[in-house]
């Protein structure tokens, strides 16, 4: 069996992480604009409410990776940035689906536990022989090409 490369995976995850910073960012700029036009505020209020506002981002972006990784993994097995290059996400059971809990734990609290140590759960996808990182292996999955070597590709006429 193949297994998605490095390169490809951070290529995707790189993608990912753009598409949902970006939509955090604009809901953040939203609120603080909102908050500022409503409150007329004086510098030291507004720069408390924007730390707290900075906090508060957090929470949305953990939230919205939840939502997002567990909406598209779990329904078509690869985020948009997956969907980029080519890769896709399954259980390491044959036949088994990935569901929507296991797949916003993946993207969140998988992410977040492979990041630490200066990301030595990422970097063990390059020792792995099935190219697995710490997150995969917490949550029993793989990644692998979406379109197998000799199967017809969709696009194909």
């Amino acid at each position: 069996m193949r297994y998605g490369g490095f390169w490809k995976r951070f290529g995707a995850w790189v993608l990912d992480w753009l598409i949902t910073g970006f939509l955090a960012a604009m809901l953040g700029m939203a609120a603080l604009s909102l908050i500022a036009l409503a409150l007329s505020l004086d510098g030291i209020l507004f720069d408390l409410i924007a730390r707290f506002l900075a906090w508060v981002m957090i929470g949305v972006l953990l939230v919205l990776h939840f939502l997002y990784y567990g909406f598209f993994w779990s329904r078509h097995g690869n985020s948009l940035g997956m969907k980029a290059f080519e890769i896709k996400v399954e259980r390491t059971t044959p036949g088994a689906t990935i569901s929507f809990f296991r797949a916003g734990l993946r993207g969140t609290l998988g992410y977040y536990l492979s990041a630490l140590l200066f990301g030595i759960g990422y970097l063990w996808a390059l020792i792995d022989r099935r190219k697995q990182a710490l997150h995969d292996k917490l949550f029993d999955t793989v990644v692998v090409p979406e379109f197998p070597e000799n199967a017809p590709r969709p696009d194909a006429g």
